[in-house]
């Protein structure tokens, strides 16, 4: 069992001495209460769900009572009590919430559930540091109320507002109210959390009208619509400001004629400071004032059209139009110019004139008629409409007229003069680079003229193409070739904006490319002497072709020089100063210009052959070096003859094994090349294996002493090196090698004279055995 701090507590008491006052017992039982209280609330429990219930049910009608209860399951060890917190929750929001000790059911009451209320809930449950939610259940209530409407007068003068108010007691929520006057047309809009909304109506025209209300619940995810509120009528009395319009002398008059018109409110209402009259013509007000005006001018032609006298007091308006018609005494002057068209230095002339004049009232010489540059009078004294002058640059202006009778004036439309200028002679260029046997373009302008130009490009003075510039920034550009230089001065340019006939330009002149004709690669000198060390040069060279040339030389299609040439030269050099064995191999040059047309020359194959020094040292040395060869030999054979005496030397070669027979005896003529050639000795234990022998007798007896069952084998030459071998020593005799293993024989004694033979090599070039 578990030591709590109760138990520990009690321990201690029934440990302590028995004699103790009064207050420290107190103080002792209320610690143990403290912590008993302590342990006890730390009880274990589990919740185990909590759940959700609508009643009567999920769908209900407006009016309802609905119940929302919440019923936890909740396991615990001990009875102690526990607080539970519920919250019940409406959409997102809470609506509802209680702390209870240990109560599994709660209840959330909504008395008569409107449609506001339709909305989906759950409930959720926190019991210390455990919670929990529900099931979630969707309420949906059905119905509204349908709204009332009152409206403060039922009867109001043309322009005055009446009050109504629209209300659904019963509901609550988010509201739009809607107010109608007859034929459904929206008159206000409320938008509130009330049930309730309340707006003043202006309503036109005077009659009867009618009015109506409706409102809408917001909710989530569609709106509610209630239905149409009952129908009030209203009646709007008619206010007494209607105008009238008096035109005089007529409504159809003549430019000139005076124009009178009145404009007046026939019944003054009781404040006549609160009315104002308007007489206005389209966008434009002639005249206004209070209950009466009057408007006065002479007309001319634009006055006529629609005039409309307006009265307006407060937010009601009331007009009356009518329509005036002004005939033209004369018409708006026209001026002219001919010709359309003036180059500098040609006569022109201009005329104003009234194609239409009211003889009626006028007569045509009644109109007088005005020519104006640019806002100056250029025709003092003259009436007639008529102005004539030779052409210059410096009458470019703005051209207008006047025409005038009694005191009507009337303007014509302005034209702009500009005197043609003449071309000057044209230019001819080329455009880039001309290029012999290639289309070039070529260029021609004027740097004065007037539009629009007619360009005609000559060769040789045959026409070859027609370009004609009529805008500004247009250019005439032609195409054209040559195959011979010369040609370039054959094109001329011809230009013309009058007439034939034009101004011809001075001939092309351009500087002219020649593409590069095929290079020859010579070689110097010819292929066929061209020997190590000497200077080889490859000469790139060209007929005909236009400066600068680049030439370039390549080695089996690689690039391995290049030289510009800027002067006259047709051709250029790639210098090898001193050539070798490795310069052989196949080369080709090639040559471009400003034609960018590179055309390359025919292969060619170096072979670089050896140098007669090297010859001569071969030719030398061979011969001397088999002389040194002989040399060598008759060398050896001399050593060899001082060394035997006259006699010849013998080799006693035994086999290693000491009980093996088989001995052989090599007796070496005085003749052999063996015997010439230099001693090879094998130095074994501080004792040559090569020995000298007195006598040729004594070197018989001894030979067959030791030997008595082996042939003497004689060779008289060795010819062929033998591999040096430690071990083996190759012996020829005719074409058969013998190999014998060279050792000192155990237990046999030496002879007087004779060093140990151990090894023995009959090869003077192979090493010495280590």
């Amino acid at each position: 069992m578990p030591v709590t701090s109760a138990t520990r507590a009690m321990r201690e008491i029934q440990q302590r001495p028995v004699r103790m006052g009064r207050q420290p017992l107190c103080l002792l039982l209320a610690t143990l209460f403290s912590t008993w209280q302590v342990a006890e609330t730390q009880a274990v429990f589990t919740l185990n769900s909590v759940k959700l219930t609508v009643l009567p049910g999920n769908n209900v009608e407006s009016g309802t009572n609905v119940t929302l209860r919440c019923v936890a399951s909740v396991s615990h060890s001990t009875y102690f009590p526990l607080t539970y917190k519920y919250t019940f929750y409406k959409g997102k929001q809470v609506v509802y919430a209680k702390n209870v000790t240990m109560t599994d059911e709660m209840d959330y009451p909504i008395k008569e559930a409107r449609v506001a209320d339709s909305e989906i809930y759950k409930c959720h449950l926190k019991i210390q540091n455990k919670e929990g939610d529900s099931n979630t259940e969707t309420l949906k209530v059905t119905g509204l109320q349908t709204p009332v409407l009152m409206v403060g007068r039922t009867e109001v003068t043309e322009g005055e507002k009446v009050n109504a108010t629209c209300s659904a007691p019963r509901e609550s929520g988010s509201f739009i109210f809607y107010f109608f006057e007859k034929n459904n047309t929206e008159a206000e809009r409320v938008v509130t959390t009330k049930n309730t909304a309340q707006v003043a109506i202006t309503l036109k025209p005077a009659g009867k009208t009618s009015l109506t209300c409706q409102y809408i619940i917001m909710l989530t995810p569609t709106n509610v619509q209630s239905n149409r509120s009952n129908e009030l009528q209203v009646t709007v009395r008619e206010l007494p400001i209607s105008p009238s319009m008096v035109i005089r002398p007529n409504r159809s008059i003549i430019e000139g004629d005076v124009l009178n018109i009145t404009c007046s409110v026939n019944m003054a209402p009781r404040h006549p400071s609160e009315l104002t009259v308007h007489l206005i013509k389209g966008s434009s007000v002639l005249k206004f004032g209070n209950n009466n005006i009057n408007y006065v001018k002479a007309v001319l032609a634009e006055d006529s059209g629609l005039y409309a006298c307006k009265s307006e007091m407060g937010n009601v308006q009331k007009s009356f139009n009518d329509t005036v018609t002004v005939a033209e005494l004369f018409s708006k002057p026209v001026l002219r110019m001919d010709p359309r068209e003036v180059f500098e230095n040609d006569r022109f002339s201009l005329e104003c004139n009234s194609e239409m004049v009211n003889s009626q009232r006028i007569h045509r010489n009644d109109v007088r008629y005005y020519i104006y540059k640019d806002g100056e009078l250029i025709t003092p004294g003259s009436f007639d409409g008529r102005y004539s002058n030779t052409a210059n640059t410096s009458l470019n202006g703005n051209y207008s007229c006047k025409a005038q009778a009694k005191w009507i004036p009337k303007s014509s439309t302005a034209i702009v003069f500009k005197a043609k200028l003449l071309v000057s002679r044209p230019v001819i260029r080329a455009i880039g680079d001309v290029i012999l046997r290639r289309p070039f373009r070529i260029h021609c302008y004027c740097e004065k003229g007037s539009l629009p130009i007619s360009y005609t490009l000559m060769k040789n003075k045959e026409k070859v193409n027609i370009s004609t510039v009529s805008q500004p920034g247009d250019q005439a550009i032609f195409t054209a070739m040559i195959h011979k230089k010369e040609e370039i001065w054959h094109y001329t340019c011809d230009a013309q904006n009058k007439g034939p006939p034009g101004l011809e330009s001075a001939p092309l002149n351009t500087h002219v490319i020649e593409p590069a004709s095929r290079p020859i690669l010579a070689v110097v000198p010819s292929p066929e002497e061209i020997v190590e060390g000497t200077h080889l040069a490859l000469i790139c060279k060209i007929e005909k072709g236009t400066h600068p040339i680049t030439f370039t030389w390549y080695r089996r299609g690689k690039p391995v020089f290049k030289k510009v040439i800027n002067q006259s030269e047709l051709y250029a050099s790639y210098d090898v100063m001193a050539v070798r064995k490795d310069h052989a191999d196949i080369y080709h040059c090639e040559a471009d210009n400003r034609a960018k047309q590179a055309v390359r020359s025919k292969d060619v194959t170096i072979e670089v052959k050896m140098a007669m020094w090297k010859k001569i040292a071969i030719g030398i040395s061979v011969p001397a070096f088999l002389v040194l060869i002989a040399l060598i030999i008759f060398y050896r054979r001399g050593v060899l003859r001082r060394g035997r005496g006259e006699t010849g030397a013998e080799l006693s070669v035994k086999p290693s094994s000491p009980k093996s027979d088989d001995s052989l005896t090599v007796s070496l003529a005085h003749d052999t090349e063996v015997y010439n050639a230099n001693k090879v000795g094998v130095e074994a234990g501080g004792r040559s294996v090569w020995s000298e022998r007195t006598s040729e007798s004594d070197t018989d007896e001894q030979s067959s002493e030791e030997s008595p069952k082996e042939p003497d084998v004689e060779y008289t030459e060795v010819v062929h090196p033998q591999p040096a071998d430690s071990l083996r020593a190759p012996l020829r005799k005719g074409t058969d090698t013998v190999y014998s293993e060279l050792q000192n024989s155990q237990g046999v004694a030496d002879h007087a004279g004779y060093g140990s033979v151990e090894y023995v090599q009959l090869n003077h070039d192979l090493p010495e055995p280590v």
